[in-house]
């Protein structure tokens, strides 16, 4: 990037500016230029073109609100990803050229989601973006010196053995106007906003967000959960298009020419940012059990890691009637006694090398390499691993679901940081064995690589690393 002049610092990184300047911030609530509800069997969409000024505050939101139909009397969102559950697929467009493209972004969302502390959820998440992934111990009486179990934490007290959300966030059909809104952070959908602003007044081209949304009545992939209220599944649930709106902040820097002189210093940039490419490939339990090869291509890409997870993509049990859906990490089974599959076995492989020296066969070495690739997960042992006797979940329900069987074991996400430099022609095969449950038939794989982007002239060229 060219130098920004002698006394103006780069306003694009998302770090601290040396120096005081006025910070103006204009914020617009913009319609959706093309909205598209979607259908029993069609995906809906819709589409953001933002305007050309200032700079783009890297966490404007996206507001959407829910209302189910008039036979669901309590729907609740997922807790682990919110209102995130709804997106099929998020794309970030500069003219015709893509930014960031995700698909099955929820699935990632969710575990980016488990990184945020239970604190943050119960007191800040669950009213901005309905998730509420928090913990607490559940005592078996009040002079209990003791808590056998574990359950969730909405800031709501039990009632006996079923905890609620709470009333302002319950979507009742009968209702709809009583729905809440939710928002979804603009950095939370595109990874180049982690770490870059966009100067939308340097770029000559328009701008677009386009989300895709799962359909009305998806019976793997629902908008929505139903609490036990309600006996049957495939209940329809509509975005409110009047509350589907893009809260977008333009910030404007200096109180004179600055961020003229800035673009004028800086007619040819240069980004570096992440996507993710998703790779997906079917499966069966008896097929991880002899052990699994899948090639995830990526040839001749910067990949600094590669994120894991085992999906039941149609659970037995209707995925509206559960507490997570289909956008969970299945765990090894687990014995009678509480020890995990002994047969399970976890490798990377690339440029004819593999990432461990010995496949990785200890559950606890696999919550380390996750967390030094992604960072402290907030989710108990029994979620990832559903390892152990004592601490797991308690019987209790949430939202007439239980908790012990919709939670546990079912945040089993690897994460694996690579450390062997470009990947060669042959691309990175994922080694994996091991006894999954039944339900276990999809293998989702997210491949983070390195993307360089240039804007010259007002236009803009992406290209990978």
């Amino acid at each position: 990037m060219a130098d920004a002049g002698d006394d103006i610092p780069n306003f694009l990184m998302l770090e601290q500016i040396p120096a005081n300047y006025v910070q103006q911030i204009e914020t617009d609530l913009l319609e959706p230029v093309v909205f598209q509800q979607g259908a029993a069997s069609t995906d809906g969409f819709t589409r953001f073109t933002l305007q050309n000024k200032g700079f783009l505050h890297s966490h404007s939101k996206i507001f959407v609100a829910l209302e189910p139909n008039a036979s669901v009397h309590e729907g609740y969102l997922q807790p682990h990803v919110g209102i995130g559950q709804i997106v099929k697929k998020a794309v970030l467009k500069i003219g015709n050229k893509t930014l960031n493209e995700l698909d099955s972004w929820a699935g990632l969302h969710a575990v980016k989601s488990s990184l945020i502390t239970n604190e943050n959820n119960v007191e800040r998440e669950q009213y901005l973006t309905g998730r509420v992934m928090s913990h607490k111990f559940r005592y078996d009486d009040e002079s209990s010196v003791f808590a056998d179990t574990v359950s969730l934490d909405n800031g709501i007290e039990t009632d006996v053995t079923r905890l609620n959300v709470p009333n302002w966030s319950v979507m009742d059909g009968r209702t709809p106007a009583e729905c809440p809104s939710y928002m979804i952070d603009l950095s939370d959908l595109f990874p180049f906003l982690k770490v870059n602003q966009l100067p939308l007044y340097m770029i000559s081209e328009p701008i677009n967000i386009e989300l895709t949304f799962h359909p009305t009545t998806d019976a793997n992939n629902p908008r929505m959960q139903i609490s036990s209220t309600n006996s049957s599944t495939g209940k329809a649930v509509n975005i409110v298009r009047d509350q589907l709106k893009f809260c977008a902040d333009y910030i404007y820097y200096g109180a004179t020419d600055e961020m003229e002189r800035y673009a004028a210093a800086n007619r040819d940039m240069n980004f570096s940012f992440v996507d993710y490419r998703l790779v997906e490939h079917s499966t069966t339990q008896v097929a991880l059990g002899s052990g699994v090869i899948r090639n995830l291509g990526m040839a001749n890409r910067m990949v600094p890691r590669v994120i894991t997870l085992v999906n039941d993509s149609s659970p037995a049990t209707a995925a509206q009637q559960t507490i997570l859906g289909s956008t969970q990490s299945q765990a090894p089974i687990v014995a009678a006694t509480g020890v995990v599959d002994q047969t399970l076995r976890y490798n990377i492989r690339y440029n004819d090398r593999f990432e461990f020296t010995s496949d990785v066969d200890n559950l606890s070495r696999l919550f380390s390499i996750f967390q030094q690739a992604e960072g402290v997960p907030f989710i108990t042992r029994q979620e990832f691993s559903n390892a152990g006797i004592d601490g797991g979940f308690t019987t209790d329900s949430y939202m007439g679901r239980q908790m012990a069987s919709n939670l546990e074991g079912q945040f089993f996400n690897l994460s694996t940081r690579l450390t062997n430099g470009r990947v060669g022609q042959r691309g990175i095969e994922l080694h994996l064995t091991g006894a999954f449950p039944a339900g276990a038939d999809l293998l989702r794989c997210y491949c983070e690589y390195v993307r360089m982007a240039r804007l010259s002239g007002g236009m803009f060229e992406v290209f990978n690393a």
